[in-house]
């Protein structure tokens, strides 16, 4: 008995918690996320982004976080300095093919470093040679075209294992040129941004282009060549070739629009009983909607602004009004947001029966004593003298006096009479009585022979 009483507080406790974290949990997993596999490089990383001096840690500023409305579940597999030779031997590994089975999307963006090394241009700058110099122009462009080919082959390859793990989208990320103008045009950076321009605009049209555009690759070509043409200064990191918040968004944004393309997200379908009047609240239905992150409602007109900050929760797709009007239902999803309206015109006010109330038993009036009015006082005017009040005088109380009594004859005789006399007529009443009596009693007995 005394160890129950010690466990109840514990009992009651773990009671509390769960009642707390079950609905919390739940709430969680009603949020559906997008799972994206990330394959790719240091860009992929997010490299110098939020700490460089951890560049090889995944930053949650890179693009695949961004996608959509970024509450997206990320799976990496990518690693700084990796070639697409590189890439390809990852996603042979076996957690790397696990991670490719959860995928809904799968972000490729590979073969930056290949170039890189091609073209070798860290060395060409500290040669000094010249861009200018045909021999050199030839031998770059000799490389290239070898990086090229092993890069094609490469994508190839990696896209039939992605196929062989999932049916998700493949979006494949062309090259962008990380070389920004110098504003001296004869300067070599000057030459270093027209040649990288040759370069990238050459391999996406002769490598990336056309790998996507197959129809039995299921993947979908995403143009950051172009999106990054003339916003070096907004997109890369100054003295480097990596991307900047801004530039990472662009890519997230390119990617975003193809799966808006690829999965739209379905539109907010809004609906309620609307047959007939009723004096009830009406319960609006809103059907299911896929990635669903999070649906809130307003009264009025409302716009996506209007939810940022405020909004009723949804349950379970349904929620209920007591008044005619406008509704706003928003819906955010893992892809976008959206807000349409709903309009409520059958409730009508309840009519309440009146109540039949007692008649109140009233009380009988009072009558109040009738004060008769006082004799008014005239006041004096002011040139008359102000006589002293005289006592009322009232008539004299008569008394009567006896009359006397007339003897016509002789003295008068003195009031001597008392009541004695008829005391002793009374007292010999009673004894005249009691003896009837007893002589009655007697006569009885002597008859019934009685007497001894």
């Amino acid at each position: 008995m005394n160890m129950l009483k010690k466990l109840l507080p514990v009992f009651i406790l773990v009671f509390l918690l769960g009642s707390v974290l079950i609905p919390t949990s739940s709430a969680e997993e009603s949020e559906e996320k997008l799972t994206i596999v990330s394959l790719g490089d240091s860009i992929t990383m997010g490299w110098n982004i939020d700490n460089p001096q951890s560049p090889n840690v995944q930053s949650t500023s890179a693009f695949p976080f961004l996608i959509g409305s970024g509450n997206n579940e990320v799976l990496n597999v990518s690693y700084p300095g990796w070639t697409s030779a590189n890439l390809l031997s990852a996603v042979q590994q076996e957690n790397s093919l696990e991670k490719l089975k959860q995928a809904d999307v799968v972000t490729l963006n590979i073969g930056a470093n290949d170039l890189l090394k091609a073209t070798n241009l860290q060395g060409l700058i500290s040669s000094g040679k010249s861009l200018s110099d045909p021999a050199v122009v030839a031998e770059i462009q000799n490389n290239v075209l070898a990086a090229s080919t092993e890069i094609s082959k490469n994508l190839a390859m990696i896209i039939n294992i992605i196929k062989q793990e999932t049916d998700a989208p493949i979006l494949l990320y062309s090259l962008y040129n990380p070389f920004g103008p110098d504003s001296d045009p004869m300067s070599l950076f000057s030459q270093i941004h027209v040649l990288g321009n040759q370069i990238t605009g050459l391999v996406n049209q002769n490598v990336y282009g056309p790998i996507s555009n197959a129809n039995d690759t299921k993947s979908h070509y995403l143009d950051s060549y172009s999106a990054y043409d003339g916003k070096h200064i907004e997109y890369i990191i100054p003295g480097d070739i990596h991307p900047t918040k801004l530039g990472q968004q662009a890519l997230a944004d390119l990617a975003t629009a193809k799966l808006v393309e690829l999965m739209p997200p379905g539109n907010i379908v809004a609906s309620y009983p609307s047959e007939g009047e009723t004096s009830d609240p009406v319960i609006i239905k809103i059907e299911e909607i896929q990635h669903l992150h999070e649906l809130k409602w307003l009264p009025g007109e409302k716009s996506v602004e209007d939810f940022k900050e405020s909004g009723n929760l949804i349950s379970q797709n349904t929620f209920e009004v007591t008044e005619n009007g406008k509704y706003s239902i928003y819906a955010k999803t893992a892809l976008s947001e959206s807000v349409i309206s709903i309009e409520v015109t059958n409730i009508v006010p309840k009519v309440e029966e009146p109540v039949e109330e007692e008649p109140k038993e009233e009380n009988p009036p009072i009558k109040e004593p009738i004060v008769e009015p006082k004799d008014e006082v005239t006041p004096p005017k002011n040139d008359e003298k102000v006589k002293p009040a005289q006592p009322k005088v009232t008539d004299p109380v008569k008394i009567e006096k006896p009359k006397p009594t007339v003897v016509k004859s002789g003295h008068a005789l003195p009031n001597t009479a008392t009541s004695m006399y008829s005391i002793l007529v009374a007292g010999m009443c009673l004894v005249g009585v009691g003896g009837g009596v007893f002589m009655t009693q007697r006569i009885r007995k002597i008859k019934a022979g009685k007497i001894e």
